[in-house]
């Protein structure tokens, strides 16, 4: 047993010691590494507009935007519309303050899942590709996304 071999003791020591400094710099390394961010928020800024911002998708989008939004963001996108359902009062769509993200992502997703009674989701009454055409409206009238966005 190495309690009773007194010389070899210290080297006894230095591999237990060798061992916890390895295992800790190992485990810091490991809580040091970059864990991807799976939240909705992140997940949903990863999302890319599949469809061009040009006049065509830009006009669908503006055909999409008064049949289903103007009654609550107003006609010209200015949050002055009259139909909010909960007595709320809609976005500004032409400021630059998005209180749910700015990136065309975080757009994409707040039309299709909603945020409030007032902003219900509209997944059931437009098709992806509708949504995007919608935002390349919505990017039209508003501000422009950030270059790091």
């Amino acid at each position: 047993m190495w309690l009773k071999n007194n010389r070899s003791r210290p080297r006894q020591w230095l591999k237990l010691a060798f061992c916890l400094v390895m295992g800790t710099t190992m485990w810091l390394a490991s809580q040091a590494q970059e864990k991807p961010d799976a939240s909705p928020a992140a997940q949903a800024r990863k999302l890319v507009n599949p469809v061009p911002s040009d006049a065509e998708s830009i006009d669908a989008g503006k055909k999409l935007y008064q049949r289903n939004c103007a009654g609550c963001h107003g006609p010209a996108g200015k949050g002055d519309g009259s139909m909010a359902l909960s007595g709320g009062t809609p976005s500004d769509l032409t400021d630059d303050v998005w209180d749910h993200g700015s990136t065309d992502g975080e757009i994409f997703v707040v039309i299709r899942d909603g945020v409030s009674s007032d902003m219900q989701g509209y997944k059931d009454k437009l098709t992806e590709k509708q949504i995007w055409q919608l935002i390349n409206f919505i990017r039209s009238i508003g501000p422009k996304p950030k270059e790091n966005e």
